[in-house]
């Protein structure tokens, strides 16, 4: 866990530091040019690793390109396979897929004021529990920050592109289609009904050959039962996010109007995930991680908004720092996937 912390603190500190221009641009990408060696080297770490691993390997069966993405997910098949038909050996395929992790990652954040705050608040969810494990829905994650990006310069288009992409590794990132509707018009209920009306039933159609798979897996739990403490404490943090974004609306709208409509729409998604919890929380546990960046996003701008200057504000930066350095603390202290997929780390880089 130390060293984990470690990094926390190192990128909540350099993100606090007042850096600008050229510099801020620079430091940012830097340290995610480290992050990509921290998740992409790793060895024997994360809970799939082993999993991934297997399937790499099994890709030398594939005859041809058009063999490996017959599947589902081609996306991610052809990545292995372009892997493997280059000669490389199975850490470069985690050094890939944390390549484009972090450039979705980086796109996104560079329009918070504060990007590597958003990065810090990122870690102790979706760099360590997606990235090093749920290799193919971070990827997803990945493409659908870039979509918001497009979401927030109005381009539609690029929106859909962007998240049909994702869903070529992760198929559920489909469901997030109707997003791209509502890029570059007023938020209203009408609207929001509108978006999905005409692409929600195009989304469950693309999606057809998991939804039985993921109702035996999250609803009727089939292959046993599956229950998620994490995904609903991670609710909690987004609901509470949502409460207090809904509270002083008015503000964030007045101080950031670029990216108002993205942190809306997202605070709106936030409450409809309530009920589904209600139905299965593993669910939720991994939908929550398509609504984490955003929400993340917003918790980081809320001090900005809210507070003009002053004491007040540097103390409210801290504060959700602090949150998540507690949820990252109390998730390796208690829990056992920590313990087992996580501790110590390991890189190719120094061996074992």
């Amino acid at each position: 866990m130390t060293f984990y912390l470690f990094l926390f603190l190192v990128i909540s500190a350099l993100g606090l530091a007042k850096t600008r221009g050229a510099g801020s641009e620079l430091l940012l990408w830097a340290v995610l040019v480290g992050l990509v060696l921290f998740v992409g080297t790793r060895l024997d770490t994360g809970c799939d690793f082993s999993s991934y691993q297997q399937r790499f390997l099994n890709a030398v069966y594939y005859e041809s390109v058009a063999d490996a993405i017959s599947g589902g997910e081609p996306g991610f098949q052809a990545l292995v396979y372009a892997t493997r038909e280059a000669g490389l050996d199975y850490v470069w395929l985690n050094v890939f897929c944390a390549l484009i992790f972090f450039v979705g990652t980086g796109f996104f954040v560079r329009r918070h004021p504060e990007p590597l705050v958003v990065v810090a608040l990122m870690f102790p969810i979706l760099i360590v529990q997606l990235s090093m494990s749920g290799v193919r829905q971070a990827i997803a994650v990945s493409f659908l920050m870039l979509a918001l990006v497009a979401f927030m310069d109005r381009k539609r288009v690029l929106s859909v592109i962007w998240i049909m992409l994702g869903a070529s590794f992760h198929q559920s990132l489909l469901l997030f289609l109707p997003l791209a509707w509502m890029s570059g018009r007023r938020l209203s209920v009408s609207r929001v009904l509108a978006a999905l009306v005409i692409l929600g039933p195009l989304a469950l159609i693309l999606i057809s050959d998991r939804i039985q798979v993921y109702g035996e897996r999250y609803v009727e739990q089939v292959y046993g039962e599956n229950e998620s403490v994490g995904g609903l404490i991670r609710l909690a943090l987004l609901v509470i996010t949502a409460l207090i974004f809904e509270l002083y609306k008015k503000r964030v709208m007045l101080a950031f109007p670029d990216q108002f409509l993205m942190m809306r729409v997202f605070s709106l998604i936030t409450f409809a995930l309530i009920p589904v919890a209600m139905i299965s929380t593993v669910a939720v546990h991994r939908l929550g991680f398509y609504v984490l960046p955003v929400q993340l996003f917003t918790l980081a701008i809320l001090p900005l908004a809210i507070f003009q200057r002053g004491i007040n504000r540097m103390f409210f930066r801290l504060v959700p720092l602090a949150v998540y350095a507690t949820y990252m603390i109390v998730w390796f202290s208690t829990s056992r996937h920590a313990q087992v997929c996580y501790s110590p780390y390991n890189s190719y880089l120094f061996g074992n």
